[in-house]
């Protein structure tokens, strides 16, 4: 028996991360219609965290990041999105995710924690809630919604004399709370309900008795979603709740994995299960875009939007009809493969490893290209992005989005050939190896050093091929001349590395090893010494 549509949540979000990366704005206005259709109700705005502050403000103009939206255009944003039916929530970091105060010379004194892990901005310090309020309170006067979100995840405040002198005989939480109740004073003196994250409040049950009850809770859950602990308790002590699951998480590259459509399932459901008993609805985030093809995000945001709706999870049914929907193309194979790419390709570490850039990188792709489905998993991507290929062919409108999914599918292949292709020219370096070690002719030696040569030259050309295809689709969709597009920034915790950036440094190191071999191999076909390196 088939399962049945259920009743949409209540608040049916996602969230937009503008902060680390900025796309084109045309693009925010354009998704609107998308995520209304999709069925969203809820757009949270994350246009501040240690990497941008995507906002021009009078009162302090020097926030402000590159690409960030004037008050201007921020307002026609609301209101385009009011008109879908889409309340904007601005978020403003208040106490963790600071560095875009404290990189500034004139609030380094405000600095808390480590700079390069969980940073904050000094809670004990008497011109942080000043500064903080003049930024509330001229973002709040731009969204005329009910919500006003605070930040105040991922924290530690053990990185000042001020607060450590505060700490002395207390629990750190008490920090937390006194700074969490200025900030809501501020908040609702603006008109606004405080939406804050929960992290902390997980950790610290006590705080739960000592926070005002009209906060709104996040529970952010991006794994393997346990409601009955952290969510049912912040219930049963009179807090309302929604739910943060992910459709992209900053260890996500290329596309999305099928584990963030697994975490939004489960997410959605305890939504159902708990609506009603103080469970508002659920918020699906959007984090760190900078490693995937912008256009790749939307196929699981829609899939997202139906779930939140009160549609069936049913992946392969739900990406038929978006297929069909989407680009005007019937066809069952291309739902099956768009499915088969969440689920076949890389995750960070993987990328890490085929996106090879050092000596430890080649040992790790040689011990993970040579495990056993690896070659299976390599050709099941071939197949996925074939059938993608063919819609994109065919496709009738929505060309563009066609193609970058066919571009991810073609960068996760190449890399996990290039892996493959790395085990072979291992092999030819390890039959060299076997052959001087027994005394073969120098010209016998160097036989299987060329191929290796040879494979590393194809690898350094297929590089050099997507590098181009994934550049030429950044410069499309986003702004040709941002930095981010591949570099990152080491300064900031979590440093994002763009999915051209690794690439390009891949290239240029594969590309060192072939010109070292060859220039080695003349070298020991001479009588100098076997060359190193692979």
């Amino acid at each position: 028996m088939s399962a049945k549509p259920s009743r949409p949540l209540g608040i049916r979000g996602i969230m937009l991360d503008p902060a680390r990366l900025t796309e084109r704005h045309e693009f925010y206005f354009d998704t609107l219609g998308k995520l209304a259709e999709w069925g969203y109700n809820t757009l949270w705005w994350h246009f501040v965290d240690d990497e941008g502050f995507v906002l021009k403000l009078d009162s302090h103009p020097e926030l402000a990041t590159p690409y960030a939206f004037s008050k201007a255009e921020t307002r026609r944003f609301v209101k385009a999105a009011k008109q879908v039916g889409i309340e904007v929530v601005p978020e403003v970091e208040c106490l963790g995710h600071a560095r875009y105060l404290t990189r500034l010379p004139q609030y380094a004194h405000l600095a808390d924690g480590d700079a390069h892990a969980f940073n904050a901005v000094c809670p004990s310090h008497r011109d942080t809630v000043p500064l903080l309020t003049e930024i509330i309170e001229e973002v709040a006067d731009l969204f005329d919604g009910e919500y006003f979100h605070a930040g105040l995840d991922e924290v530690n405040l053990s990185g000042c004399k001020r607060c450590r002198r505060r700490m002395a005989g207390r629990p750190a939480w008490r920090i937390f709370t006194d700074h969490t109740k200025k900030l809501h004073e501020v908040i609702t003196g603006c008109g606004k309900r405080m939406i804050m994250w929960a992290d902390h409040v997980e950790k610290a049950p006590a705080m739960l008795k000592a926070l005002p009850k009209d906060i709104v809770l996040c529970h952010w859950h991006y794994g393997e979603v346990n409601a009955n602990k952290v969510f049912e308790r912040s219930l049963a002590a009179g807090f309302e709740i929604v739910g943060g699951c992910s459709m992209l998480r900053h260890r996500d590259v290329i596309q999305p994995k099928s584990r963030q459509l697994r975490n939004t399932e489960q997410m959605v459901a305890t939504g159902r299960r708990l609506a009603g008993k103080g469970m508002l609805g659920a918020v699906t985030t959007w984090w760190t875009a900078r490693r995937i093809l912008r256009d790749t995000g939307l196929p699981i945001a829609a899939y997202t939007g139906h779930l939140l709706s009160g549609g069936v999870a049913n992946r392969a049914a739900f990406f038929q009809r978006y297929v069909q929907k989407e680009f005007g193309v019937r066809s069952k194979a291309a739902g099956n493969a768009l499915a088969a790419l969440h689920d076949k390709t890389l995750n960070l570490t993987e990328l890490l490893a085929v996106s090879m850039d050092s000596p430890a990188d080649l040992v790790s792709a040689v011990a993970m290209a040579g495990q056993k489905d690896f070659a299976e998993r390599a050709a099941d991507v071939r197949r996925a992005n074939d059938a993608i290929s063919t819609v994109a062919r065919k496709a009738k409108r929505n060309l563009d989005q066609a193609k970058a999914l066919v571009l991810s599918g073609q960068v996760a292949e190449g890399l996990l050939t290039n892996a493959l292709d790395l085990v072979e020219a291992h092999k030819f370096y390890s039959r060299a190896e076997f052959l001087k070690d027994r005394g073969y002719e120098r010209s016998e030696v160097a036989q299987p050093l060329e191929e290796v040569a040879g494979i590393l030259g194809k690898m350094v050309s297929r590089l050099s091929g997507l590098c181009k295809e994934v550049s030429s689709e950044w410069d499309r969709t986003r702004h040709p001349g941002d930095a981010k597009k591949a570099t990152r920034d080491l300064s900031v915790p979590c440093p994002v590395d763009s999915l051209l950036g690794r690439q390009a440094r891949s290239r240029k190191y594969l590309e060192s090893l072939r010109r070292g071999l060859e220039r080695g191999t003349k070298a020991y076909l001479k009588g100098g010494p076997f060359p190193t390196g692979l």
